[in-house]
């Protein structure tokens, strides 16, 4: 398997090499004055055909159209190369692959190993887990989620982080008194009304950096931190995803849904309608056979949101024998998708870059045949 470290640099070597190849470092775009420092590039000559790898994080046309702007650029001949499906990114030449699942396959690939045999039918600690990092700007929803589970009483009944983010941001309430939140009224005032006296909800540790993306918390009996602090057991069962796209038409989905994944657990997904679709036309399942999975398919933000809570709420009171009823059913779709993640996930996301890929050197007419595309499957499936 490719270290996604070293994703760019293979691309160039085995696909691209007949192409300039960009990318932005680190995967986050620069939202103050660009220069052509801000971008990393592979080439042999500027003025071949561009490649430009947006891949990391949502489109937002007026950052990409900044970056085609800079010099050497030239919109008219540069591909798009991104992680989503919207009609934001129609608009642009496009080259469309699943980052973020090759990214989780390289960050995950040691719980296969860790959780292979990890046990499902058992009393869990908490029913559920969700972490809450970000919650200014398009992650604001969360704090109506976590208003929600503060008004429905299920707080205790699960470990839940809330603004733990390393940065300055530090109070829900600056994002709920903005002007342009994306909060609607109700939301606002439900935070108000629900979230007094509370500003920070800690799973593990009470500042986490972006590279937490990256990190699973582990079940473990005790540990103290640098304070002496004992932290809860992290035992979860459903695992709460917040995801990065709430509030745009688009299927894009992160990291973030495959850590439930590996850690053998059955998942709510909190995202923009049609990515639960999304995720299924992967290969993988879900679970209604047991919860109303509909909210998928709920258009109003503060409802898809409401929906998840009311399925949760529902799970959290019922007895502990009914609670084992549905991990004994569950068991048999939770172990195939983590069996599925890493099995014939990988081969499915590869097919699909070589075939857009392919699809794409026809419509630019480029010639394609010295590359061996059998091998590259088997260095990015192996």
């Amino acid at each position: 398997m490719l270290q996604i470290d070293h994703v760019y640099e293979f691309f160039y070597e085995n696909i691209f090499n007949d192409f300039s190849v960009y990318h932005i470092p680190s995967g986050v775009p620069k939202l103050t004055e660009l220069s052509p420092g801000d971008l990393y590039l592979f080439t042999k000559s500027v003025d071949r055909q561009k490649i430009f790898f947006y891949d990391q994080e949502p489109i937002i046309a007026s950052i990409v159209d900044r970056y085609l702007s800079l010099k050497h650029m030239d919109r008219k001949n540069v591909v798009l190369c991104t992680s989503e499906h919207s009609q934001e990114v129609d608009q642009y030449k496009k080259l469309y692959y699943f980052f973020h699942g090759f990214a989780a396959l390289d960050w995950y690939r040691g719980y296969y190993a860790l959780n292979y045999n990890k046990s499902i039918v058992k009393q869990y600690n908490y029913d559920f887990i969700s972490f809450n990092r970000i919650i200014n700007n398009d992650r604001s929803y969360r704090i109506y989620f976590v208003s929600l589970l503060k008004e429905q009483g299920l707080l205790d009944k699960g470990l839940v982080s809330f603004n733990v983010t390393d940065s300055l941001f530090d109070d829900w309430r600056d994002e709920v008194s903005a002007p342009n939140t994306k909060l609607s009224l109700h939301a606002q005032q439900h935070a108000e009304q629900h979230l007094t006296n509370i500003n920070k909800l800690i799973v593990d540790r009470a500042e986490l950096p972006g590279s937490a993306s990256a990190d699973i918390p582990r079940t473990i009996d005790s540990w103290m931190d640098t304070n002496y602090h004992i932290p809860p057991k992290i035992d979860a069962f459903w695992h709460i995803v917040t995801e990065t796209v709430f509030y745009y038409d688009k299927r894009h989905l992160t990291e973030k849904i495959f850590k439930p994944i590996v850690s053998k657990q059955p998942f709510m997904l909190l995202a923009a309608p049609g990515n639960l679709a999304y995720l299924k036309s992967y290969g993988f399942k879900t679970f209604d056979s047991v919860i109303d999975e509909s909210y998928d398919n709920i258009q109003d933000n503060d409802l898809r949101t409401e929906e998840v809570v009311r399925q949760l709420h529902w799970y959290c009171n019922l007895t502990l024998d009914e609670k084992t009823d549905i991990i004994r059913q569950l068991e048999p779709i939770i172990d195939y998708n983590f069996h599925h993640f890493y099995g014939e996930f990988k081969h499915i996301i590869t097919r699909e870059l070589l075939d857009n890929t392919k699809t794409l050197f026809q419509s630019i007419g480029y010639d394609d045949g010295h590359i061996n595309y059998n091998n590259i499957h088997h260095a990015l499936t192996h």
